[in-house]
């Protein structure tokens, strides 16, 4: 079964120490109380520089909002990136337009600020559908989520893509692969006929030599290939 990006966003959110729902709301309506449809919104998703909107909080779920911080961590665990609807390449689905046709008549006006979650490639290249988030931006790092489509991510995905978060993550990722190996390998073939050490010895000094090379051959790699972190790309309009 795959992971529901919708359902580890909202346990992330569950986590956080940010203000309530109920506190978000009543704190925005203090702050900001100062061709066909189909054709329309679609120019909107495929224009938008995602930018805040006046929103009506009356008409708003307040299980629906999701602070900047729960969806960047979101982003740097799964390597994802949100961006401005404008540079996604993928698909809106009928539902997607449904719900912003139902989210402007609730709030009784046009909606042009959109903002999207969805893996790289879906920015750049048209991929199948993968889960893709529909955000309204309404302004002090708080969205609002309009829809959800597409299919779950693979399940192993937070794991595969945990060595890219950040530099300690790749550090850590490193140790913990040269120890297993350094623990797991065979004795027979690490000592020589005339090893006179004990293994344990054999095995810290075969633990730092694969640290020094896996270590090279990692920043061989990626700096041949320019890999950033997630942490630096879950914002970024760029390539890798």
């Amino acid at each position: 079964m795959g992971i529901n990006l919708l359902d580890q966003l909202n346990d992330i959110r569950s986590k956080n120490t940010q203000p309530t729902n109920a506190e978000i709301l009543v704190g925005f309506e203090a702050l900001l109380s100062q061709p066909t449809e189909g054709e329309r919104i679609l120019g909107n998703l495929f224009t938008s520089e995602g930018n805040s909107e006046m929103l009506n909080f009356d008409a708003l779920e307040s299980s629906r909002i999701y602070h900047i911080e729960d969806i960047k961590k979101l982003c740097v665990d799964y390597r994802l990136r949100f961006l401005d609807s404008k540079h996604f390449n993928g698909t809106f689905p009928a539902e997607a337009l449904d719900a912003i046709k139902a989210f402007e008549k609730a709030q009784e006006r046009e909606i042009t600020g959109f903002k999207m979650i969805a893996p790289a490639g879906m920015f750049k290249l048209a991929e199948k559908d993968k889960d893709p988030l529909l955000f309204v931006p309404m302004g002090g790092g708080y969205h609002y989520l309009l829809a959800q489509w597409g299919n779950d991510l693979h399940p192993l995905r937070k794991a595969l893509v945990y060595p890219f978060r950040d530099f300690e993550s790749l550090m850590k990722t490193v140790f913990i692969f040269c120890l297993a190996v350094a623990l797991l390998f065979p004795e027979n073939l690490m000592r020589g006929p005339k090893d006179t050490g004990t293994i344990l010895h054999i095995r810290v000094i075969f633990f730092f030599w694969m640290v020094f090379s896996t270590g090279a051959m990692t920043s061989l790699y990626g700096f041949s290939r320019m890999k950033n972190f997630n942490a630096n790309l879950w914002k970024s309009k760029y390539l890798d």
